[in-house]
């Protein structure tokens, strides 16, 4: 083979390389712009398990475009909030800070006499509560706790949206226990379990049960939620955070 034939097939070769290069660096991957971010200020050696559990609420309310960083006591999150008919899903900051404590206590008094500390977070032994059509509920200790539960998502059950949670097994002998007492209370107005987030009153449903029968392994929640607050609050009951955790900066 002559020099210039030769010294032809390698020009070739290196543009054909130039090409195959030029080719790869033209398509490079972009990662969609984050359009939010929140800033936590954590207890001392917890931001890692808040970051983890920050993950898990952002996955059950459907936020799949973020990320989440951790330096010293803080915590920065960054995300793009899902849409729904092309607009912005609205999210609300309890997400981020809202410890997401879980209680079902039993309803031990109604009306009037039912006066009582309105403090139903889980510290409180008793407590009252009241219901949007302003029954006041004197409730009992807690039964169900955060503890108690396996997993929490969203459902819709014909068209209506709730929050499913499902029991351990020891959580599910203890939802057994207070709504089987339930269902023998004489009074029909005791026949009832408040469930509660936060120490606030999401629902206090009546048990349609004869005395000797009982609830166990899960429990519906509803209330007129849209799928939006369903995921949000299964989002909170799922993955609870230490107390302390507070937004320092939010942005837009």
């Amino acid at each position: 083979m002559s020099r210039s034939i030769r010294s032809g097939i390698l020009a070739f070769v290196l543009a054909a390389g130039v090409l195959v290069l030029a080719g790869c660096t033209g398509l490079p991957f972009s990662a969609p712009a984050l359009t939010h971010e929140v800033v936590l200020r954590v207890p001392a050696g917890k931001a890692d398990t808040v970051a983890r559990q920050l993950g898990h609420r952002l996955d059950v309310a459907g936020i799949t475009e973020r990320s989440i960083g951790t330096d010293g006591d803080r915590v920065a999150v960054r995300y793009t909030p899902p849409k729904t008919g092309g607009a912005e899903v609205e999210v609300r900051e309890d997400l981020f800070q809202a410890p997401g404590e879980f209680a079902i206590r039993p309803v031990t008094a109604v009306g009037e006499d039912a006066a009582g500390s309105g403090d139903c977070t889980q510290a409180a032994e008793r407590c009252t509560a009241m219901t949007e059509e302003q029954e006041v509920l004197r409730l009992g200790p807690v039964g169900v706790g955060d503890k108690d539960l396996d997993t929490v998502k969203a459902v819709d059950v014909q068209n209506q949206w709730g929050v499913q949670v499902d029991f351990t097994e020891s959580g599910a002998d203890a939802f057994a226990a207070l709504s089987g007492k339930a269902a023998c209370e004489e009074d029909p107005a005791l026949k009832r379990m408040a469930i509660l987030l936060d120490g606030k009153l999401l629902t206090a449903p009546s048990v349609q049960l004869e005395c000797g029968q009982s609830l166990s392994t899960s429990v519906q929640i509803s209330g007129g939620f849209d799928r939006t607050k369903a995921e949000q609050y299964a989002a909170l009951m799922g993955a609870p955070l230490p107390d302390g955790v507070q937004i320092v900066s939010s942005k837009p």
